[in-house]
């Protein structure tokens, strides 16, 4: 979790050594091992050390490799040194740093270098013979690279606070990612401010004097398709791609911990780690494992099931209780850190566990993150079976669906973990929410549209709401809104794991991590994101990925033998939504969003106090949500309040 910073003057002007300082000074609490910068006429490396692995404890950045000339700073690990050290003619030892494979990857294959890396990177190479600067970032948009760029100039820097140490980069807020976040719209290269762009995951891009080239080096190919002579090959074959990923993200010269939710995902990575780390002769330590739990709101609690993964040993658990933890707890702290308003109200709790990992000494922690998109829950296979008139497999997957469904529910029940709420499902309401509204056209759910009214509206899916008239007209913002929905009505299941893989979503939640666990001195690692993995399982057949009415299900064979049963094969997921969304309630701050004029220019003011009134009466007269248009209504209050609070920050800072 180190930093990068760079100036590239592309007119031909020299760099001042405090201009390159300044921009590195600013990510300080991203590198307390050390900080360098290098300046050789008009370009400038700087870099801040965290060091994580053996080979970082022997790293000097940025690198100036005497006999090419070439300049390097990165932010990466790799995971595939002992197949390039033959080809790259390395030695593949603690005394070989990962910076110095990426260089003399970037000697031998140039700009298709990232093509050839596995792992987590985003570095920044300087070609003094093509008189050219080289960047790139990983293939699933793990380590985060945003940059400037005129006719004149070229700066870019892990996080956007350094690029503003530059006068040349303004402020001025993005008006349109301020829609985008109220709308719901993800992208892949904007930014809050209208200067200020990121490097999209998989992407390179190449500047010299006269020319800028972007380009996707990588792209998941549509087509990949897999076929095994039986179940048990898939299977053996997933339990070692997956075992392989973690592993690779174990390399690590400190404790490492992992975080433990209960669900299948981070449980999955916590047992894998656990048994590699517990058959590895240079590994005394215990797996330390995070856990945020809710005492007082049993319906949103996973003790149950984190309880049962510690009972089988060999970890070192630590708990943060999130009942009281509101949603704006140190509001103006962690925006400062993630520098952009955030979706998510659980990011504070999410802070509050990074605390707890900081004061056990850990730098390295493994994470489930998107192990539903990745591995896939089979979502729309019932819907294929109809289309494709697979009807005697579909009535024996509705069956299934509905019969475990209802078995789940019972047993939850009996352990108490309180799904009392849920009610019975019958294969008719299967047949209806997983077949035949899955094959209502887009369209015709689109032109239904006009009848909501603002009481009823419902966001089913990102839309315009509460989005100021005059901004969403000026800025089109429909036209995107219409891109972004373009393949949201899917034909199969393998298109929509496509989408799943594929979007831009999760490259904006693994940045926004990434700047919270930098906060403290800790490194986020993700297994589910390893290429090699994802190409993997979206290849699977659907079969592996849902059957019998179990999704994920070569995930959930593959961990029979090493997950407590109650994990391997539970059924639901509770909802930690309603205590975040209830302490939110409790603030004070929300009567003040509500009369404040500082968002009129994004937000509806009128369409905002429906909302919020409606947000309100939940909590004053019914105790809660109790419908999917409370839970919208709640989101929206929290867009809004978010930033809100940013751009009260930004007033306060101007």
């Amino acid at each position: 979790m180190s930093a990068i910073t760079g100036i590239f003057y592309r007119d031909g002007r020299e760099v001042s050594h405090n201009q390159i300082k300044k921009m590195n000074d600013s990510l300080s609490h991203r590198g307390k091992d050390g900080s360098e910068v290098l300046v050789d006429g008009s370009l400038a490396f700087g870099h801040q050390m965290l060091h994580t692995t053996q080979e970082s404890l022997h790293e000097k950045l940025p690198f100036k490799d005497e006999s090419s000339g070439m300049v390097i700073t990165a932010d990466a690990r790799i995971d595939n040194r002992a197949e390039l050290a033959p080809l790259l003619k390395l030695e593949d030892n603690e005394n070989v740093p990962d910076s110095a494979f990426i260089l003399e990857a970037y000697k031998m294959w140039g700009d298709q270098c990232p093509e050839k890396l596995l792992g987590d990177f985003a570095f920044a190479v300087w070609d003094p013979k093509k008189e050219q600067l080289f960047c790139a970032r990983d293939h699933m948009g793990v380590k985060p690279f945003y940059y400037y760029l005129s006719d004149e100039t070229f700066f870019f820097a892990t996080e956007i606070k350094a690029l503003f140490c530059l006068p040349e980069v303004s402020h001025e807020i993005n008006e349109l990612k301020v829609a985008f976040h109220l709308a719901l719209i993800d992208d892949a290269t904007s930014t809050f401010y209208e200067d200020v762009l990121r490097l999209g995951a998989a992407h390179s891009l190449t500047v010299s004097t006269t020319e800028t080239k972007l380009r996707m080096y990588w792209k998941l190919d549509p087509e990949l398709k897999i076929k095994m002579d039986s179940e048990d090959d898939y299977i053996k074959a997933f339990r070692e791609i997956f075992t392989e990923a973690v592993r690779s993200r174990l390399r690590s010269a400190f404790p490492v911990g992992s975080e433990l939710s209960g669900g299948l995902d981070s449980s999955s990575v916590t047992c894998v780690a656990k048994k590699i780390l517990m058959s590895s002769k240079n590994s005394s330590d215990k797996l330390k494992t995070f856990s945020f739990i809710f005492k007082d709101f049993p319906d949103a609690d996973e003790s149950y099931y984190i309880n049962k993964v510690i009972e089988r040993g060999g970890v070192e658990p630590h708990f943060l209780d999130a009942d009281g933890i509101s949603p704006l707890e140190d509001i103006e702290n962690i925006l400062w850190h993630l520098e952009e308003p955030f979706n998510y109200p659980s990011i504070t709790v999410l802070w509050n566990l990074f605390k707890k990992k900081q004061e056990t000494g850990v730098r390295i922690v493994l994470t489930g993150e998107d192990g539903d998109s990745v591995v896939s829950t089979g979502q729309n296979y019932l819907r294929e079976l109809a289309v494709t008139l697979q009807w005697r497999k579909l009535f024996k997957e509705i069956k299934c669906t509905s019969d475990l469904f209802n078995l789940n529910k019972a047993s939850y029940d009996r352990s108490e973990s309180l799904f009392i709420k849920k009610s019975k499902k019958s294969f008719y309401s299967t047949l209806v929410t997983k077949v035949i509204l899955p094959l209502v056209p887009d369209v015709l759910k689109d032109a239904l549209k006009p009848f909501y009214n603002k009481k009823n509206h419902v966001r089913m899916k990102p839309d315009l709401y509460i989005l100021n008239r005059e901004l969403t007209e000026r800025l089109e913002v429909d036209k995107y809104l219409k891109e972004f929905q373009a393949g949201s009505d899917v034909k199969d299941p393998k298109e929509l794991h496509y989408d799943l893989i594929t979007t831009c979503l999760h490259q904006g939640i693994l940045e926004m991590t990434d700047r919270m666990a930098a906060a403290f001195s800790v490194e986020q690692r993700h297994p589910f994101f390893d290429k090699r993995l994802v190409e993997f399982c979206y290849a699977l057949p659907t079969k592996m990925k849902y059957q019998n009415g179990w999704s994920r299900y070569v995930l959930r064979k593959a961990m029979e033998d090493i997950l407590p049963e109650e994990v391997c094969w539970r059924f639901f997921k509770q909802d930690y939504l309603p205590p975040l969304q209830k302490n939110l309630f409790s603030e004070k701050i929300l009567d003040e969003v509500v009369c404040s004029k500082i968002l009129e220019d994004y937000v509806d003011a009128e369409k905002f106090k429906d909302v919020y009134g409606s947000f309100k009466s939940q909590y004053e007269n019914e105790g809660g949500p109790s419908s999917v248009k409370d839970v919208t209504d709640s989101v929206d209050v929290w867009l809004v309040t978010v930033l809100y609070a940013w751009c009260m920050k930004i007033r306060k800072s101007s």
